[in-house]
């Protein structure tokens, strides 16, 4: 980005030197487009995070809902935005209860539609090589203390 600006910068410069009224027109043009461009990318980043936060996950194991062994954690996702959701990308972490460290970690998505004000339930399985080494063999879930964090909400448009 500094080399465009740098770049543009010398160019206005030349302009300016060789014919006044080219480099103002030039630069009159180059300030719309960017103020265009600066506010379109401005308000996509606003309209697409500002709710992004009223999506949250939580994640037990345990629980009832999932009684399958092969997927025991259970994450429950809240949507209380009063927009549709479409798609959610999130971080499932554990640690050892009392403890700061992250020995597990998977990133993961869902892609069930969330409606406004609604609570779904989902299940997922360990991944194989989350765990930080050395990988135990048959982990007690029930040890660790599990977390989310959302990454990336996608909202129907």
């Amino acid at each position: 980005m500094a080399w465009a600006i740098a770049a543009v910068v010398t160019i206005l410069l030349v302009l300016f030197l060789l014919d006044r009224r080219t480099a103002a027109l030039v630069l009159a043009l180059a300030l719309a487009v960017g103020g265009a461009v600066w506010a379109f990318t401005g308000s996509q980043w606003f309209w697409r995070s500002e709710p992004a936060g009223s999506v949250t996950a939580s994640a037990t194991v345990g629980a009832d809902g999932c009684e399958d062994a092969q997927q025991p954690i259970r994450v429950e996702f809240h949507n209380s935005s009063e927009r549709q959701v479409e798609r959610v990308s999130f971080e499932l972490a554990a640690r050892h209860k009392d403890h700061s460290s992250v020995v597990y970690r998977a990133f993961l998505r869902s892609d069930r539609i969330l409606q406004p004000g609604e609570v779904a339930v989902a299940c997922y399985g360990i991944l194989p090589h989350g765990f930080l080494p050395p990988r135990p063999l048959n982990p007690d879930l029930a040890t660790y203390q599990w977390s989310i964090e959302i990454s990336l909400v996608d909202f129907v448009s």
